[in-house]
């Protein structure tokens, strides 16, 4: 029987992919669509909730690895293993750490840590997918930013506002060198989307939704739904774009 749904025979992989919100709500609308799925996330246990969740919702395969993927021995390990479910053909740098403070007094190490999380490991999973991906003639590469990356995170989160506006170029020099290969890459930069961390502190950050033209906080499913497009056929001469994603909290130019 032949399978009709869209991402049927593409195999994507989704750094914190098994946490509550976006992660989870991306890889459940890949899955939905057909694609194989490989979860990596730090937390091993949710990690392999997640792919049971997945593989009983689902008719794909599901890999998962809980790893730090700032390692990158363990990375290239995942990729290996990862490999046996296919070509991976569509990325999704999902995964990202916030340690807040003032550049008064930040500590340095913090400030590493978040970059090489936020950035370097991003950079580095597009370095090792992205010559099978010209090999195979096609890839869809997505790094999820933030609308930090504009507004300096409006405070208390320098590392962080740096990493993902970094996220943005390497977005567009990836998309400038890989796309004669047939391999396009977008980014997407949400504003304030629903999270337990969010759900937790409320009231802190109700001023943010008051303050959004649509007067709400946005929901990951709806990150997952630009993401979809983004990988999909249908966003085929997208390439190097920036996609934001916050209710009108934050409006380009």
């Amino acid at each position: 029987m032949t399978d009709d749904r869209p991402f049927a025979g593409r195999v994507a992989l989704i750094t914190g992919g098994a946490g509550a919100g976006m992660g989870s709500a991306i890889a459940h609308r890949l899955a939905r669509q057909g694609a194989a799925i490989v979860v990596v996330d730090q937390h091993a246990a949710r990690t392999t909730a997640r792919v049971e969740e997945l593989a009983a919702a689902y008719d794909v395969a599901v890999r998962g690895f809980a790893l730090d993927i700032t390692d990158r021995t363990a990375v290239d390990e995942m990729l290996q293993q990862a490999a046996e479910l296919g070509t991976i053909d569509i990325l999704v740098n999902n995964a990202a750490i916030n340690i807040q403070g003032s550049v008064f007094d930040y500590d340095p190490d913090d400030f590493d840590q978040v970059i090489a999380v936020d950035l370097n490991a991003c950079w580095y999973l597009i370095r090792q997918l992205i010559g099978p991906m010209r090999e195979l003639g096609r890839g869809s590469i997505v790094n999820i930013s933030s609308v930090a990356a504009y507004n300096g995170g409006r405070g208390r989160e320098a590392p962080y506002s740096a990493a993902k506006a970094g996220l943005l170029e390497l977005t567009r020099s990836v998309a400038i060198e890989a796309g004669p290969y047939g391999i396009r890459c977008n980014a997407i930069a949400p504003g304030l989307i629903w999270s337990k961390f969010v759900e937790k502190h409320r009231e802190r950050f109700q001023a943010d939704a008051d303050a959004t033209p649509l007067r709400r906080h946005g929901q990951p499913e709806e990150i997952a739904n630009v993401v979809a497009f983004l990988v999909s056929d249908e966003s085929s001469y997208i390439t190097g774009e920036v996609i934001n994603v916050s209710g009108g909290w934050y409006l380009s130019a």
